[in-house]
């Protein structure tokens, strides 16, 4: 998939100093790819999908946990073990830069104990001949955090740099700080920790000029709309008195500059900057959610399992919960994001109403405690029908191998069919009650559900809908038998997945993206309309649910999903 694609965009966050005072002069360098627009672009529909999934979390009050972030502290020294830099003075950095962090519900902590590093050539670092060396002290899945006493760059010497998510290379999950750029008159390491989370520059990074007026916004600059076109402030446009832009400049179009001095993501004297904007904050969350929510403290994490048991007809979803963290002695869970503990047991069961949950654990080993935000966790819609008969259509090429049967609550068979012994549709037509629960189960003696036959005459199925033509459930493979529970209220609710999964957009053109109920699909695999396989995937998180379509031809397609061992079909057209 393109997001795992190892970037080139390798960002230098390079706040040059003098070499005789030793003192920032606010001078940066960044180096990005030459197709940054291009990958931008690639990036933008999951952008676009944890942004929103922020600002909903944001304004509806759901749960306001923060999600604790390791990070591998690495203290480089001399030879003899000296540094010019006190763990206080790092950890009360930190903590500054955690209080800005927090409005994206993100949080560093150090995991375990440091590394002291004695080398006297890393302790005076030069990024071009050094970094090797340096890099060889990573500890794989999580943030490397090290502090040297200088950070040589060409000519000059910078406070820091690190690299924008989006590598599979591990090599890159990295922060390297200057010791001297470490106080109270500085900023530089939240500065860093928003490229870390994939934050450009205000005046961008390479990219083209953003108008004043905003019109290229989405596509100019830092790519963010609420924050002014910026034309790279510095200490000569922007007073460290009183934070004024005092700035001349005109865009391209002719229109003055107002940039804002107090982002932490402008070049203007950093005693003026204290702040990211709404969008930042948004985007620092979308790039942690998709590039780096692989860092885990190896000695003590945050980890869940959940069994989703099918909803039942009075429209209740049990979900057992499975601690699956390191050295968990004790546990709090919020199962719903109100902020309030629901449980202290180690493996909760908890029934959910209809309704999109954020799942918060917190445990403690007796001395530490971390807390794991897992957002939109339980997504449980209802969908509620009214309808007085079921219709459904089997398409039969294999004959002699299938039947059915539809019973009631108390297990009374209603109406049954089959086998067949004629190819082709076969339609069928139920009667049913209000206030009833049903069941549909489908048998194949053969073991081998309906078969795929693209390629010549179609393809066996059979599919369920209410009397106005709603979808409840379709499928093709089940195996020997499937059930599917069908109520006059909630119609598509059982352990098929049914309308638990829908495609969008649909039609697509570039991407589609697979949107789940309340069980994410455990792997998909895409046919044509003959029946080739054209791509499979195990789904591992959210951002597998993505899926690139550019280089698909126009046309219709069917993707199986396949979760718990139940399975649906689904069409989508490429445009």
């Amino acid at each position: 998939m393109w997001f795992m694609r190892i970037y080139k965009v390798m960002v230098f966050v390079l706040f040059f100093f003098n070499t005789l005072a030793q003192q920032p002069n606010e001078e940066c360098i960044t180096q990005v790819s030459d197709n940054i627009l291009e990958l931008e672009h690639e990036n933008q529909e999951l952008y676009n999908y944890y942004i929103d999934e922020y600002f909903e979390k944001l304004n509806n009050k759901s749960s306001t946990a923060i999600t604790q972030i390791p990070a591998k502290l690495h203290i480089v020294t001399d030879g003899g073990g000296n540094t010019s830099v006190s763990i206080d003075d790092i950890l009360n950095e930190l903590d500054e830069a955690n209080t800005h962090l927090a409005a994206s519900f993100l949080e560093i902590y150090i995991c375990d104990e440091i590394n002291y590093i004695a080398d006297s050539n890393l302790y005076e670092f030069d990024s071009t001949d050094d970094q090797g060396l340096l890099y060889s002290n990573n500890q794989s899945n999580i943030l490397n955090l090290y502090f040297v006493d200088e950070i040589a760059f060409g000519d000059g010497y910078a406070c820091g740099y690190t690299y924008f998510g989006g590598s599979t290379n591990q090599y890159y999950d990295v922060i390297v700080m200057d010791n001297q750029c470490i106080g109270a008159e500085y900023n530089t390491l939240v500065h860093e920790f928003g490229h870390h989370f994939n934050l450009y520059h205000t005046h961008g990074d390479g990219t083209p000029h953003e108008y004043v007026n905003g019109t290229n916004c989405n596509v100019a600059g830092d790519f963010l709309c609420d924050t002014p076109a910026d034309p790279q402030l510095s200490s000569s446009t922007v007073s460290n008195v009183n934070c004024l832009y005092s700035g001349n400049e005109v865009d391209e179009l002719g229109f003055p500059y107002e940039p804002d001095p107090t982002n932490f993501m402008t070049y203007a004297p950093q005693v003026c900057r204290d702040n990211f904007s709404p969008m930042g904050n948004a985007r620092m969350y979308a790039a942690f959610h998709i590039y780096r929510n692989y860092y885990e403290c190896p000695s003590f994490n945050v980890g869940i399992l959940s069994e989703v048991s099918p909803p039942d007809c009075d429209d209740n979803l049990v979900v057992n919960f499975y601690d699956n963290s390191v050295a968990a002695e004790s546990w709090q869970w919020d199962v719903d994001g109100d902020d309030i503990i629901d449980y202290t047991d180690q493996n909760p069961t908890h029934n959910y109403a209809p309704g999109v949950y954020d799942v918060a654990l917190t445990i403690s080993n007796g001395s530490e405690t971390l807390t794991k935000v897992f957002p939109q966790y339980i997504n449980f819609t209802s969908n509620i029908y009214e309808t007085s008969k079921v219709n459904l259509k089997v398409f039969i090429i294999d004959l002699n191998e299938n039947t059915w049967e539809l019973t009631d609550d108390n297990g009374t068979v209603l109406y049954e069919g089959g086998p067949y012994d004629q190819t082709g549709e076969h339609n069928h037509e139920f009667d049913i009650s209000q206030s009833e629960c049903y069941t549909f189960t489908i048998y194949d003696s053969a073991g081998n559900g309906l078969d795929n036959y693209f390629w010549t005459i179609g393809s066996e199925f059979y599919e369920l809908t209410t009397e106005e033509g709603v979808l409840i459930h379709t499928n093709t493979d089940f195996g020997y038998e499937e059930s599917t529970m069908i109520s006059t209220q909630y119609l598509s609710l059982n352990n098929n997945l049914n309308n638990s999964l829908t495609l969008f957009p649909n039609p697509a053109d570039n991407f589609i993206k697979i949107k789940y109920d309340y069980l994410i699909p455990d792997n998909y695999s895409i046919f044509d309309i003959n029946g080739r396989l054209i791509e499979s995937r195990i789904i591992v998180h959210e951002n597998d649910l993505l899926i690139d379509v550019r280089d698909f031809k126009k046309g219709l397609y069917f993707i199986k999903l396949v979760s718990n061992e139940a399975s649906n079909t689904l069409k989508f057209v490429i445009q």
